[in-house]
Parts: structure tokens; sequence; C-alpha cells
């Protein structure tokens, strides 16, 4: 596995901004400027959940995007002030399920043969963990991060280019910033670990395809899955601190 290369941060307000070149002017402006994007109109009342060879197959041949939200958490931990990136001991870190988790996510990948043309991850430390133990080699960038019509409408963008031929691009993030352009999206629905596959179709337009579980993952690739022990406790029973991101 490669090492990380996480090249670009370049400080805590906006570590990384450099990773997504297109963007990486969008991510100089504030959250609240900028004009409201369209989200894609509703196709379906909830997330389809196909997780088998079809899918496998089409990851193959190239030409989605995965986004994975970050993996199981210490809900013991909490998000201090928002924008604060550096020192993990001011944010929720990964569990050591967590852990196990998204190494478990990164064997399956592998074993699945998907070829991956690049990692790009927000940059908090529990999507940069999730990224660097399942990937290796990843790049952090805050439009996965900062909230805002400008942001969103460049994860829209993000989310309907396509990659390179023939190969899959990989988001980890949180799943607050994507409720909004997933059309049937409810929260918690995609628990910490969970994928959503896209299929971009040029512009800010994509087609969701499908949820994905990290049993899935092992499932598909004939592997046993992790052992994640006790469950964590519920999400929403852990509430922010004040001056939080929010960011889950």
């Amino acid at each position: 596995m490669a090492e990380n290369r996480d090249r670009n941060h370049v400080g805590p307000a906006r570590a990384g901004i450099a990773a997504w070149p297109v963007f990486a002017l969008l991510t100089l402006a504030h959250p609240a400027l900028g004009q409201p994007a369209a989200v894609p109109s509703p196709a379906m009342n909830s997330i389809p959940h196909r997780a088998d060879s079809e899918l496998v197959r089409d990851l193959r041949h190239g030409g989605y995007v995965i986004f994975f939200r970050h993996g199981m958490t210490n809900w013991n931990e909490r998000d201090g002030a928002e924008g604060d990136f550096s020192d993990r001991k001011l944010q929720r870190n990964l569990s050591e399920a967590g852990r196990r988790e998204a190494k478990g996510i990164g064997e399956a990948v592998k074993a699945l043969k998907i070829p991956i043309e690049k990692v790009l991850t927000s940059p908090m430390w529990r999507t940069r963990d999730t990224a660097q133990l399942a990937f290796g080699a990843y790049d952090t960038t805050g439009l996965l991060f900062w909230k805002g019509p400008t942001f969103r409408e460049a994860r829209m963008k993000m989310l309907g280019t396509p990659p390179a031929a023939g190969k899959d691009l990989v988001l980890v993030g949180h799943q607050d910033q994507f409720i909004p352009i997933v059309p049937g999206l409810r929260r918690d629905q995609l628990k910490e670990g969970d994928a959503l596959v896209f299929q971009p179709l040029g512009g800010e337009k994509y087609r969701v395809v499908t949820q994905v579980t990290p049993a899935d993952w092992a499932r598909l690739a004939g592997l046993k899955p992790p052992d994640l022990g006790e469950p964590a406790p519920h999400e929403g029973s852990m509430p922010a601190l004040p001056g939080a991101s929010g960011s889950k």
C-alpha cells in the first residue's frame, strides 16, 4: 500500500484546498458566499441497495465516483471549533472498530480489483485516517468539509465529473455535506463506513447507483468481515459542543 501523500495540506483554515485544481478557487471563498446550486430532482424515494456482481463489473470498468462516509468513531469525543484541522485531540476520531472497518474496506476493494484514480478526503482526521487505512495515498480538500452554496455546488460538480478513463474516483467525507445534494438520503441512513456509488452524467448531474456497506464489500470479495465488537452509541445521542462544525 502506498504511503500517505497528503502533500496539499496548507494550514488549518483551508487544509488541502489544492487537491482538486478545477475547483481550487472556490475554496478561497467564505462558505456563506456564492449562489445556491440547483439540487438534482429526486428520481426515487429512497437510496437503492444493489451490491452484486453487476456492480463489481461496472466499477471494474471505471467511470464512477464512490463516496465513503468515514469509519466508525468514538462518540465520547467531540469536535471543537470549526476549521481547526491540525489537532486530532480537538476532533472526534476513529474508534478501534472504525480502524479495523477501514482496513477491511481497503482489503475488499483491493481484492475486487476496482481501479482507483485518486482518493480525496475532508481535512478532518477521521476522514483522513479512513482514507489512509483503506487506500494508503490520499489528498485533502476543503470542498468535502465546508458548507454553504459555493461548496455545495462544487461537490455537485465533483459527483457529476467523470474520472479518468477506466478509473473510479474515491471521496471520503461526512454525511452532512451530502444529504442536501443526494435525493432520498436521510440523516444517518448512511452509517459510518457506508458508501454511495454515483454515476457522473456531466456538469452537476449524476445518478445515485447504490449504497454499499462494509459488510457488502467483504461479501463481494469473499472475505470475512472484520470483528467490530460492540455497536457504538447512537450517533444522535452525543450533542456537538458550542461552535463545533456539526460535520458527521
